[in-house]
């Protein structure tokens, strides 16, 4: 499987080309709702997963096929970035080659190490999470390895934030009966107003998890939150349609998005700039080859690679 994936719309970030530097389900958290599914790997060990000039050669096969560069490249996928232990290197080599800003999506469970917040701290865009600010609802909802509690995320996540002078666009993914009470939604918001941020944006699980029975927030009950955590806050948005119709939907670039991720032929159909009958025929084609499969959840199809394409 690829670690370069995309580009695809980022409902933050515009178009975005996506970097994955662990392997697949290779995390610190085993949260119950990621659309990824469960952790095969749960550690806090930082490693060179894959060889730093591999994932840059990968890179630059990459870019010589995109017709048009992405407005930011993306460290993320389906695991924790900030286990990769040559992150800082990474970010600066693509910094240097590409002159294009570098994102870091990141639940925050390594900030305590001094190292991964300098090797962070290089990157143009931070998007650090915090679910929970209290520890019950945390273990619940993100099932962190053993080693790690949330007063030392807290504690890192504050002085990062505190030192970092990028841009953060701030986290909080909210489920109903996990994080939402009055409460745990203080709390979070006790933290955050300590701390710099540019932007807060609640979010909500759309798309199915590890977990049956996670249920996403309704827009209406995401607006009456949003008060809570003052001027600096929003709601997530839908990522607009920014790709490029020159651009054509492979099967090969299809499969890249599904291994990671559940996507729908909308999703399909933004990050490929193609009209969506195209995608909706060529996803048949593929189910009927048992490289793909649908699930419906939440009254929406969801495409996902099948177990021969996965693993």
């Amino acid at each position: 499987m690829s670690r370069i994936f995309g580009p695809v719309p980022s409902r933050r970030l515009g178009r975005s080309l996506g970097v994955d530097v662990v392997p697949y389900k290779t995390c610190t958290f085993d949260c119950v709702y990621c659309e990824c599914g469960a952790t095969s790997d749960l550690t806090c060990e930082r490693r060179e997963f894959f060889p730093l000039e591999e994932i840059l050669d990968e890179l630059r096969d990459s870019f010589a096929e995109i017709p048009t560069p992405p407005d930011v490249i993306t460290l993320s996928g389906a695991g924790e970035p900030t286990l990769y232990s040559r992150l800082g290197e990474l970010i600066d080599t693509i910094r240097r080659s590409t002159g294009i800003p570098v994102a870091v999506i990141t639940n925050s469970s390594l900030l305590f190490m001094p190292e991964v917040r300098e090797e962070l701290g290089r990157a143009d865009i931070v998007l650090p999470s915090l679910d929970a600010a209290l520890a019950g609802p945390f273990s619940r909802m993100n099932r962190p390895h053993g080693s790690i509690t949330l007063e030392k995320i807290m504690e890192g996540l504050g002085t990062f934030l505190d030192e970092y002078r990028g841009k953060v666009l701030f986290e909080i993914l909210l489920i109903e009966g996990y994080n939402t009470d009055d409460e745990d939604l203080e709390a979070l918001a006790s933290f955050l107003g300590r701390h710099r941020v540019d932007s807060i944006q609640l979010n909500t699980a759309i798309r199915p998890g590890t977990e049956d029975g996670i249920v996403p927030l309704s827009r209406k009950r995401l607006e009456g939150i949003c008060g809570s955590f003052g001027p600096r806050c929003e709601i997530v948005a839908s990522a607009g349609v920014r790709g490029s119709h020159e651009e054509f939907a492979s099967a090969d670039r299809i499969l890249s998005m599904i291994e990671r991720r559940p996507c729908t032929a909308e999703d399909i159909h933004r990050a490929l700039g193609v009209p969506i009958q195209g995608v909706v025929k060529l996803l048949g084609i593929m189910i009927e080859k048992g490289s793909v499969r649908s699930d419906v959840h939440d009254g929406e199809t969801f495409y996902t690679a099948s177990e021969r394409n996965s693993g």
